[in-house]
């Protein structure tokens, strides 16, 4: 189960800033290595040394998403991208079967108006921590509409919490 939290944008931009530079700071330092000890060791076999050079940097590139992935998600200082990561994949999961929830929505479904606030909800709060106002603006409309809606059927808007396999029966 997922829940949107309240994030302050600028905390979020500010956090996601700081660990996007330290993953950067990190490939950096790996990428550069194996990119030139692949040079050093391979480098008789082959007349090519700029396909060593990104043949290395493509392994500092896997051992740096491997060492992200092992020691760093669960980091203080990665929290609010991993959040952002995912709700995207959340949101994501809603958008691919966007056509039969919106038709289920149509007539009357109210389990597919829930799963619609949320992709709604969601993705406003994305367009609110990537300080994206023209997204924001187009949204708005579309959230007007569902809350009518809602408010018409009597039921509750503040749909925060979503479960992935909810959206599962709406997939083509």
């Amino acid at each position: 189960m997922f829940k949107i939290e309240e994030i302050d944008p600028v905390h979020y931009r500010k956090q996601t800033r700081k660990s996007t530079l330290i993953i950067m700071g990190i490939f950096i330092v790996i990428g550069f290595t194996t990119a030139r000890y692949t040079v050093v060791y391979f480098g008789e076999y082959s007349d090519s040394h700029i396909v060593l050079n990104f043949l290395g940097a493509f392994v500092g590139l896997l051992i740096t998403f491997g060492i992200v992935n092992t020691f760093f998600k669960d980091a203080n200082w990665m929290k609010e991208a991993m959040y952002a990561w995912r709700l995207k994949r959340h949101i994501m999961s809603i958008y691919n079967a966007m056509k039969p929830l919106q038709e289920a929505a149509d007539q009357g479904d109210i389990e597919a108006i829930k799963i619609l606030r949320f992709y709604h909800l969601g993705t406003e709060q994305m367009y609110q921590l990537d300080n994206n106002s023209h997204g924001l603006m187009e949204l708005k409309s579309q959230m007007q509409a569902l809350e009518a809606k809602m408010k018409e059927m009597d039921i509750e808007a503040n749909q925060t919490e979503f479960n992935m396999e909810s959206v599962a029966a709406y997939r083509n």
